[in-house]
């Protein structure tokens, strides 16, 4: 394998290069095959929620070499510069890859390694095509190596591999073996290896054909039942552009349930109700009598829902009283008020409470207002009637009559 960067791996450890050292193990990193093989996966899925990043696996490769002091050893340790690509490629970045997709895929990973060992070790099948020698890495050649039942002759020849899915249609689904295996006792059979074997010997059979280990692992995978679910984001489902409506059953419905909405609709009418009784307790407060409540509609107006936020010595001038009297008024009218509005009364309560009262105050002075002009133009029209000039008549009575 070459040098990654035109400095050795040696120079850029001694002389603490750390970018340039990101970039080369970055370069190792996007060219590993279980990553390559990732990528192709995860490209070809119809699901556009990207699960491997490169930049992150390079990070965490980098984080990973610096706590194990990896780096340290390879300078204390004199290695050359093929030794150490050779030992964090191979090694290091390939335990790292392979301890995450165990992590994300346990039972996918537990099933391709059952697989595997099953092919190589069961009477039943052999090798029939031998990878190429000159591919040094285990995990390169192994994928490659071709198998086929036992009873196949070495001139068995290789199909087309794009016809296999098709040719196990027939081949019904294994159900899920759940007794519990495992050191801890928490994972589950799936199924076991006799019904692996005949599995794999129906495959073999239904495709008529030797098949590299990469192939014959899907394969399988499709008639197993595997659960290794991934956990994504409610925004990353929602917006992604190829989600099917299927999706929408599943997610928490935005809309308000009819429980709140009726919830809702009793406290707003409990709160107007409370407006109308508390200014029923102004009339009482004032003995029913009119001019002295319109009073304590004006200061309540005033004091609580005009624009103009008049001062108290101006709510008096207006009013034409002292501003004694407005204070105390105000006092009352608060007093009542809390009487009314429980503790428990929450914001939206105390808003639904606010509007009615504001209403109701806008229509009681303007109906004041009015029959107050009402009232002047009637006293207008008595006045102006009383000064008319009765001795103007008196000219009438000496014309002659006819």
């Amino acid at each position: 394998m070459n040098a990654v960067s035109s400095r050795s791996w040696k120079s850029l450890l001694e002389n603490n290069d750390v970018a340039t050292l990101w970039k080369s193990l970055h370069r190792l990193v996007a060219i590993h095959p279980l990553v390559r093989s990732a990528q192709r996966n995860q490209n070809s899925a119809k699901e556009s929620i990207p699960l491997l990043s490169l930049p992150d696996l390079t990070q965490d490769l980098y984080l990973l070499l610096f706590e194990k002091a990896r780096f340290t050893h390879y300078v204390q340790g004199a290695m050359s510069d093929a030794e150490i690509e050779r030992e964090i490629f191979q090694v290091e970045l390939t335990n790292m890859l392979i301890g995450r997709l165990r992590r994300r895929q346990p039972e996918n990973y537990r099933l391709v390694r059952r697989i595997s060992g099953v092919l190589e070790t069961v009477s039943e099948f052999r090798v029939l095509r031998q990878q190429d020698q000159q591919q040094p890495a285990r995990y390169r050649r192994a994928v490659n190596v071709v198998y086929g039942l036992r009873e196949w002759g070495e001139d068995k020849p290789l199909k087309d591999m794009g016809t296999f899915e098709d040719l196990i249609a027939n081949i019904p689904m294994r159900l899920r073996d759940r007794r519990r295996a495992g050191c801890k006792g928490d994972s589950q059979v799936i199924i076991s290896t006799q019904e692996l074997i005949d599995l794999l010997v129906e495959i073999f059979r239904a495709i008529d054909s030797p098949a590299p280990l990469r192939v014959i692992r899907t394969l399988a995978l499709l008639k197993l039942p595997i659960y290794d679910a991934v956990v994504a984001s409610i925004e990353q489902v929602t917006e992604s552009e190829d989600r099917t409506s299927s999706w929408d059953k599943m997610l928490l419905a935005t809309q308000e349930s009819p429980e709140r909405i009726n919830l809702q609709i009793e406290e707003q009418q409990l709160a107007r109700r409370a407006a109308h009784e508390f200014l029923g307790r102004l009339d009482r407060m004032t003995r029913y009598q009119r001019q002295r409540t319109e009073k304590l509609w004006r200061i309540l107006w005033h004091y609580y829902f005009d624009p103009e936020e008049p001062s108290q010595l101006l709510i008096a001038a207006k009013l034409n009283m002292s501003d004694s009297s407005v204070s105390d008024y105000r006092r009352k009218m608060e007093q009542e008020m809390q009487k009314i509005l429980r503790p428990q009364c929450n914001a939206e309560h105390f808003s639904y409470f606010a509007e009615e009262l504001s209403l109701q105050l806008r229509r009681q002075i303007t109906n004041a207002d009015e029959l107050q002009k009402r009232k002047a133009l009637k006293q207008r029209e008595l006045t102006d009637w009383h000064r008319f000039n009765y001795a103007a008549l008196s000219a009438y009575d000496r014309l002659p009559t006819v």
